[in-house]
């Protein structure tokens, strides 16, 4: 281990690309300070420029300098100009523009760490480590299958991974055959941007009970890195971009291998993890089309290929057996920008072709999974303080498996939410959608209220439901020996409350309180029956509780912020009245951002509490085990050479303390990671 840390501190190569590292981001708002969509946002000293998303986000990745000006513009409203004063996170609101006016600059205004839109900001430590920036959402559990080759996803408020939907530039990443997205398939170099949707189940329908998390992969600037660590690991990423006065043309690819063996601890024995290794590679490319002032056309391919060992638990291993998969995802909008709001054409396409084989049990397998997407959404401000938001989508989900077989369903959906602005600093959201299948009907509500009050701050509360749909493996998982799938299962159904207080102080201070209460029913579970075969049922109904605190301190002198969270959990199975099983009753993340002329340190450091389970004694009888608490810190260090800005060398280190971090004990995580690096932006 010292020789494979020493080797990587010398040769000094890095980890993903830091494109990000340079450059302003932040929030284009209407007169109402909601989200406006769409604005054009340009750097004239440059030429760079980008258009904000649905939610009124950007992320420009160029040289922004102090006192430089950004011209922002959205067809129907007055164009500013902003002087930015350092800050590398804004926010700008524009006029309507009722009468023609000469161009008004002003002053840029940061904002605070956390925003009422949920954003996480994520920083260049979090491209080189794995996955750790989803730790930094409140209420999330990352759960993982061991080091970078075993399957990795999310979970929020101690819920399943198929009630946290993962949207990548729009889309949907969730796969039809098991409900859940595997972020090991998803280059670290595409978490650009990370926000949760404020809106979750009326956008995205079945599979998003628990939250929508979107990643936005900007790219704005050329870059080369290469990187080295621990494990065996090596990657290397190039990116290219470029842009016209109405076509920016972003490309990168690149691809990481590492061999990940590695001793674990086990019942007072060591013993080694192998058969974990993966080899990945990957392509993107965005193109954005300015038509004119009142077109957008938006277009992006992602394709990622994976061939990685399937090491499987420690009790049943697989020291032979093989997994490759090839994830291709598709998007392409049309927006046309209207007076008064805006129409939007989404076509998307999430395909998978995944193949599994284990020789020592004669199993050889392959499913290729898709589902495409049409939607199509109009808004417009129907009053100067009432906004509505419509929405239609097609759905279609297909798989073609050695072993389910060849199965489809289409899915329609239509919504409706209305956004009143009763005074400033008083919103009230009803929402509403109608999902319909083949053998289905589910309707979603969301009830959103956000009420400003002066000395006290912003208190929100919300109210409605959602729904998952059973997978492909739920009903068609071919009847066997030992399993079988379930066509008759009924939806998953949740109903939801929240309250919260969110109060800023100084300039970039705030503090929020939370309270989230979720009831699930119809639980979907695969149990025995008294002839031993395996099979789906709807039976759990589960209680989930949560209380967190966030924060977001001052920049202190010395350019140190601190922000972080503590979340307390309550779960309760109805059907076994225990807590639901891996889910922490504590949790906590700190991070601490130090800041220089020509350096950046990040120290991040996750807490996760006692957690419990079912187990089996020696004499298999059924016993509870609790897992002990671990505390897992990473460290960042990231430097400019001096004389060329743009070349900097970054060293990351993940469980800094080399603890047990497993999710799960069957699956053993490594120890302490370190990988260092060079980035160039070009």
């Amino acid at each position: 281990m010292l020789k494979n840390i020493l080797y990587v501190l010398v040769t000094g190569t890095c980890c993903q690309a830091l494109a990000w590292a340079i450059g302003v981001s932040g929030f284009v708002l209407n007169d109402n300070l909601e989200p406006l969509p769409y604005a054009t946002v340009t750097h004239p000293k440059t030429g760079s420029w980008v258009i904000a998303d649905e939610e009124g986000r950007f992320l420009l990745q160029t040289a922004v300098e102090p006192y430089d000006s950004l011209v922002f513009y959205r067809y129907g409203y007055s164009e500013k100009t902003l002087v930015t004063a350092g800050a590398k996170q804004l926010k700008i609101s524009l006029q309507r523009d009722a009468i023609p006016m000469d161009v008004v600059e002003v002053k840029g205004q940061a904002i605070p760490g956390k925003t009422p839109w949920e954003t996480v900001i994520v920083t260049e430590t979090d491209q080189m480590s794995s996955l750790g920036v989803f730790q930094r959402v409140p209420g999330t559990l990352l759960k993982t299958y061991g080091g970078r080759a075993g399957i990795s996803n999310v979970g929020m408020d101690g819920g399943q991974g198929e009630h946290t939907k993962i949207v990548l530039d729009g889309i949907d990443l969730t796969s039809p055959q098991n409900g859940q997205t595997d972020l090991s398939e998803i280059p670290l170099v595409f978490f650009q941007q990370m926000f949760q949707s404020r809106y979750p189940g009326i956008d995205y329908g079945s599979g998003s009970m628990d939250g929508v998390i979107h990643l936005s992969p900007w790219f704005n600037r050329s870059f080369i890195n290469v990187a080295t660590g621990t494990f065996g690991y090596k990657s290397a990423s190039a990116g290219y971009r470029l842009a016209f006065p109405n076509t920016a043309v972003q490309l990168i690819g690149g691809g990481f291998s590492s061999i990940e063996d590695y001793s674990f601890s086990l019942n007072d024995s060591t013993y080694n993890r192998e058969n974990n290794g993966i080899d990945q590679t990957f392509f993107g490319g965005r193109v954005q089309f300015l038509q004119s002032r009142k077109t957008i056309i938006k277009t992006s391919l992602f394709i990622s290929s994976s061939d990685r060992g399937v090491a499987g638990s420690v009790s049943f291993p697989s020291p032979n057996a093989n997994r490759k998969n090839t994830l291709s995802l598709v998007n392409a909008t049309l927006i046309r920008i209207l007076n008064s709001g805006h129409i939007s054409i989404q076509v998307s396409r999430r395909a998978n072709d995944e193949q599994y084989s284990d020789p020592d049990f004669a199993v050889n397998s392959r499913h290729e999974v898709s589902s495409q997407r049409l939607k199509m959404k109009w808004n417009r401000r129907l009053l100067k303080h009432l906004e509505a938001n419509t929405s239609l989508e097609l759905c279609n989900e297909m798989i073609n498996s050695s072993d389910i077989g060849n199965r489809d369903r289409s899915l329609t959906a239509a919504s409706v939410s209305l956004a009143y602005n009763v005074t400033p600093g008083f919103v009230v959201r009803p929402s509403f959608r109608r999902d319909v299948g083949e053998s289905f009907r589910a309707t979603t509500n969301d009830f959103n209220v956000q009420v400003k009050i002066p000395f006290l701050g912003q208190i929100r509360g919300r109210v409605g439901n959602g729904f998952r749909l059973p997978t492909f493996n739920d009903m068609y998982w071919p009847a066997g020996s030992y399993s079988a799938g379930n066509p008759d299962l009924n939806p998953e159904n949740s109903e939801y409350y929240a309250v919260g207080l969110q109060r800023s102080f100084f300039k970039s201070g705030q503090v929020e309180l939370e309270w989230r209460e979720k009831n699930t029913n119809n639980l979907i579970i695969w149990v025995a029956g008294e002839d031993y075969v395996w099979s789906p049922i709807n039976l759990n109904e589960v209680s989930r509780k949560s209380f967190i605190v966030s924060f977001s301190l001052p920049v202190f002198p010395g350019n140190l912020s601190v922000s972080g969270y503590l979340m307390r959990n309550e779960t309760n199975d109805l059907a076994t009245d225990k807590a639901l099983p891996y889910v922490p009753t504590h949790t906590g993340q700190l991070l601490l951002q130090y800041a220089w002329a020509k350096g950046t340190l990040d120290i991040q450091t996750y807490y996760s509490g006692e957690r419990n389970y079912s187990g089996y004694d020696d004499d298999y009888n059924p016993i509870d085990i609790s897992l002990d608490p671990f505390t897992n810190v990473g460290l960042g260090l990231h430097l400019a050479m001096p004389g060329w800005n743009d070349l900097r060398l970054h060293f990351t280190f993940e469980n800094l303390l080399n603890t047990d971090t497993s999710f799960f004990p069957e699956y053993p995580e490594p120890g302490l990671r370190v990988n260092g690096g060079i980035s160039i932006l070009l």
